[in-house]
Parts: structure tokens; sequence; C-alpha cells
């Protein structure tokens, strides 16, 4: 036996199992060269015989007839954990709470299927209320393999904690660079080479990564991080399944030569997550072992491995969740469930973990219990994406009240086959920031579309400016054509006269989502006109009751938005009923920034021309298009004859 403070390697696998079941010593088998070295420089001050043991009830499996066997059934004794030799599909004896569930063999014992169904039944484990179980792959191609995996997890805690706890890699951007502080960020065009190698040289503890890739690469600006385990100029006999760089020195990647690579089992770091496609294949992948990500981090000092089994869309907020569940003390294994439970009460299998399933990738912040990680699942987007996506949303709603224009009796809005154009490009774009291949995180497309938006509104608007000049029609009498109304008494008041009021509502017997509801007063008329549900909740117009001719009027319009409401801006009309006929002339329609929560206020002036009709009644408009949706307030007013 050689060691070197709590590590030891040893020859034979008797010696080796009695070390593995002492909870003093972390031992290796076979010949480990300078691995045992490189474990003892990982090492911190602390003293050697700080040996933690895993938080919670331990399950190991191997499958049935595993060479591995004696070794899980040794790592079961040492943690005080249940060993069973077989699948997972009922309930162990002895293990009524499960917190880590530990599966191992050699790699050519475990297929994907066995991973996948003992990944399902660890989550049945959590639905059947026994524990929080995690589920580790312990993965070698020997026995020798195994141990160093082994040893990787049971000494990571022991490990000089590193000057930056963790890194993220995302060449498309779309994340905060002090989410949790202290975490080092690399995103957009400085994921190259000449910044990314030395970082991937440095220790960090948690270092992921949201990159397009294949089984063996995840694809950066300009290079790869390979999982070749051979000579970068290639083997002399290529194994079979070897990808074309054993062939021609020239790596997939156009451009890239073998020798310009980022080798995956250089990478220093504790815990990798590789959210990328294909990132982790147990058992038989489609290019040779020598070659595959999975085994490139078994071999490298990273005690944990989280990739993804098929092909997947890596979605950059994943990243995000991890490092901030990372920072909150969470393990690699419930590291591994969170990004399973994308969808909230459901657990989809894209992501294995291949390690201890109790290392912790920030030691210092943990262990934490699951439920207070739980919260972190409805949280994976960031405040800005949330107004991002809020915004498309509200785009997405004024351009169907826009398009409903015309099934109420308005007229309809110019441009809608633009806009669709505009929003199929928009969803695109920032599908691809999402996953990894967009330049949308920052919001631009989406305002881009809202100014367009507001455009088509500001048509609406001046198609209703010029409805108003020739007609003496309110909205109601447009749309009770074609909705169905009702009629009941209000019980608000007139805000101009204070008189008594009904309540009109107007239902679209075709398309009940169009419904709309106007303030009739008894003596001024249909006073305020809104589709129903509508975030503006009031429009008032503040002038005298009786006009001079010739002169001017001041008016104020003021539109009061519900608090919280998403719009930001109106298209305003303020215009007499027939005003061209008449002699009274508003100004032009204009954009007024809306407040939520409080008044928005329009000043302009009317133009009483000399031939104004003295009319015994007239009726001033306010139209304020918004949401895609026109809205409408209306009051009395006389012009005073010539003395």
């Amino acid at each position: 036996m050689t060691a070197a403070g709590p590590f030891s390697a040893h020859q034979d696998l008797p010696g080796y199992l009695d070390a593995l079941r002492n909870p003093a010593r972390i031992p290796l088998l076979g010949a480990v060269g300078g691995r045992l070295g490189e474990l003892r420089d990982l090492l911190g001050a602390g003293p050697a015989g700080e040996l933690r043991g895993p938080a919670g009830g331990v399950l190991v499996l191997v499958p049935p007839g595993s060479a591995a066997a004696p070794v899980g059934a040794a790592l079961a004794e040492r943690v005080g954990g249940t060993f069973l030799a077989g699948a997972l599909h009922e309930p162990a004896a002895g293990a009524a709470e499960v917190e880590h569930v530990v599966l191992a063999g050699l790699a050519d014992e475990l297929s994907l299927e066995l991973v996948l169904e003992t990944l399902a039944a660890t989550a049945q484990l959590r639905r059947d209320g026994r524990g929080t179980a995690a589920l580790g792959v312990l993965l070698g191609r020997s026995l020798d393999e195994l141990s160093w995996l082994i040893a990787k997890g049971l000494g990571c805690g022991l490990r000089e904690p590193p000057a930056h706890p963790q890194l993220c890699v995302a060449p498309w951007g779309g994340l905060e660079r002090e989410d949790p502080p202290g975490a080092r960020w690399v995103v957009g065009d400085e994921v190259r080479a000449e910044v990314v190698a030395p970082l991937l040289a440095e220790r960090h503890g948690l270092v992921s990564f949201a990159v397009a890739g294949r089984e063996h690469g995840l694809i950066l600006r300009d290079t790869v991080v390979c999982g070749a385990d051979v000579d970068p100029a290639g083997p002399a006999v290529p194994p079979a399944g070897a990808p074309g760089c054993a062939f021609s020195g020239q790596c997939f990647r156009a451009g890239v030569t073998s020798a310009d690579v980022i080798l995956a089992r250089e990478i220093r770091a504790d815990a990798v997550l590789a959210n990328s496609c294909m990132s982790w294949r147990p058992g038989h992948g489609l290019v040779a072992a020598d070659y595959q990500l999975t085994n490139a981090f078994q071999r490298g000092i990273a005690a944990a491995f989280i990739g993804a089994v098929h092909q997947m869309v890596p979605d950059v907020r994943l990243n995000r969740l991890a490092h901030r569940a990372a920072a909150a003390g969470a393990t690699a294994g419930q590291l591994a469930v969170l990004l399973n439970q994308q969808v909230a009460g459901r657990e989809v299998p894209h992501y294995l973990l291949l390690g201890l399933p109790w290392v912790a990738p920030v030691p210092a912040a943990g262990p934490v219990g699951f439920d207070r990680l739980v919260p972190l699942l409805a949280a994976t987007s960031t405040a800005a994406e949330d107004g991002v996506l809020a915004r498309l949303r509200q785009a997405g709603r004024a351009i169907e009240g826009l398009r409903d224009l015309p099934l109420a009796g308005f007229l309809p809005a110019a441009g809608l086959a633009g806009l669709d154009t505009q929003v199929v490009a928009v969803v695109g774009g920032l599908r691809q920031d999402r996953s990894g291949a967009g330049t949308a995180a920052d919001g631009a497309p989406v305002e881009r579309l809202l100014e367009l938006v507001a455009d088509a509104e500001f048509d609406v608007a001046l198609d209703l400016y010029d409805f108003a000049q020739v007609s003496e029609s309110p909205p109601s009498e447009v749309w009770e054509d074609l909705l169905e109304t009702t009629a009941v008494p209000g019980s608000g008041r007139c805000p101009y006269c204070g008189g008594p009021t009904a309540a009109v509502t107007g239902r679209h017997p075709a398309h009940p989502r169009l419904e709309r509801e106007v303030l009739a007063c008894h003596r001024c008329g249909p006073v305020l006109d809104l589709p129903a549900g509508s975030p503006i909740r009031m429009i008032t117009i503040d002038c005298p009751e009786l006009w001079p001719r010739p002169g001017t009027v001041d008016l104020e319009l003021t539109i009061t938005a519900a608090a919280g409401a998403e719009l930001r801006t109106a298209a305003v009309v303020v215009q007499v009923a027939r005003a061209a006929a008449h002699g009274l002339i508003g100004p032009q329609p204009q954009r007024v920034r809306l407040r939520p929560g409080s008044a928005a206020r329009l000043r302009v002036e009317v133009a009483v021309e000399e031939h104004a009709f003295a009319h015994h009644e007239h009726v001033v408009r306010g139209f304020v298009v918004a949401g895609g949706q026109v809205h409408c307030a209306a009051r009395p007013v006389a012009v005073r004859p010539r003395a």
C-alpha cells in the first residue's frame, strides 16, 4: 500500500475493499501513477481525518452478476447504506428513507435503458415520500477506473476551496454576470480559446457549459472541448468508431485542428455541467469510448459530471438554475434532479450524474435540504428574461386585438401580415437565444415589435379621426349591429352631470371573446365605452360645457390604467362628432405615455371656427387605442350662438 494523506493505493482487490470500508481512508485500486499525488495536491489545510459521510440514507445498486458488486457492497457498508444487486423495481429492504441512490457498474454492464429505469425508480421513491432520493452513476471501464471516480467523490469535500467557485461558458449569452455573486460568466464573443482555455486551467467548484455539441465535443466560438483521451495527433491505429479527427488530425469543427482543441480531461473543476446534446452516454455511444465526454470527465479531476443523455435544446436558464442551487448548497445529485424537474410536478430524464450524488460543488454552502431548493424551479428565468417574455406576450395580445377590430365593426388595422412575420422572427430569435444560438437576450427585437404594434395602433387612430370628421355615430352604434346587447341599471353615476346610468353589455355571438361594456347616462348618452377586461379603467374629458364662437377651447383628456397594466403608450384622438361639417376641429392623433396605477393626461385645443354650427348639443369624443383595442369616452357640449 502507498499512502498520501487520507488517500491510499492498493494493488490487490481485498486490500482495496478493506480500505474502502474504512471511513478514514480513501483508496485507489491498481497502478495509479501520478493520481495519488494529484488528489493529495487538491487537499486543503484541514486535518486529513475530517471525512464527512453523506447526509441521509444511501442505496447502492449494481446490475445482476456485476464485477463491481464487491465494490458496491463495500461502499454501502462504509456509509451505513443498503446494498442491492439487481434493478430498483421495488422498495429496498431496510431503506425506508433514501437520500442518495448509487448505481455502480463497469462500462459494458450499464446500458442507457438500465440507467433510465433506475432514474425513473429513484424519482418514484421521491413521489412515494421515501426521502428525496437523487441518483449518481459510478461508471468505469475497469475496477481501477471505478475506484478513481469513487476516490474523487469521497475526497471532494477535503479539497482546497477554489478561488472562483463557479464558471459558466455560454457562447450565446443571456446570463447575468454576477448571479450568483462570485461566479464567472464567459458569454458571447468572449467564448474563444484564448479566453476560455486559461480559465478552464484554473480550479473552479462548478463549471457549466450551455452550448451546441455532440457526445465527443462541446462547440465553442472558435474551438471545441474534446473528449479525446489519445494523442492529439491521433493514434497510430484508430479504434472502431473513432471520429474523423483520428484519421485526419482535423476536428469536425471547420478550421480547428486536433492540436487546438481544449481537452475535457484537463479541465480543473470539482463538478462539470455540460448542457449540450448527448454529452452523457452510458454504455455504447456513437463514437469510440476513447473520445466520449463522459469518459473524459471520468478520467479528469472532476468528482461529478452532469450531462444530457440524448439530443436536446440547451436552455441557458438551466445553467443559471444549477449555479444558483450550487451556491445555495445543493449536491450534484440534487442539481440533476432540479434540472430534470423543469416542468413543475414532472420529471423529464434529460440529465444524468456521473459520480457520487452527495458531492457538493460548493461544499462551504451545504448540505441543504431539497425543500429549500425547490423554489428555485420557479425562478429559472431572470427578471430581464421575464420582462422580455411579458413584453412579447403584450405584443401578441395587442396584435390579436387589432385583428379582431373588424369583427366589432371597426375598420381593419393595416399591416397585420407584416406584424405576423415579425412575431415569427422574434419568437424564433428568443427561442434560439434561450437554447444557445440567438441574439435576442437584451429584448431589442421585442421592443422593435412593440414599436411596430404602436405604429399600427396609430394608423387605427388616424382612421378614427377621419371617421369622427364625417360621422355622428358613437362606437356603440357601430358594434351594436354585430354584438348582442343587454342593459341593466348602472350602479355608478355620470362623471359629468352626476345623473343615473345604465350598464350596457355587448357580446359577439360567434366570438365570445369580443365583449364591450358601456356606461350610459340617461342625460349625456354613452360616456364610457370599453372592451371588457381592458386594463384601462376610466377615460374622462374635462372642458367647458359651453364653447365660444369663434375661438379655441382647452380640453384635458384623462386616462387611468390599472395598476400593473402592461400598457405603456396609447394613440389618442380628440374629436367632435361630424367635426368637418360643424366647424369644430380637433388636433391630429397624438401618442400618450400611459402611467399604470395613476392618471395620464393629454391637453389639447379644439378650434371653434367662425361658421361653427351653434347646435343645441355636440358630442366631443376621446378615442384611446391601446393594447390593440379601441376605448372611447364622450360628453355633450354646446356652441354659444352669436350674440
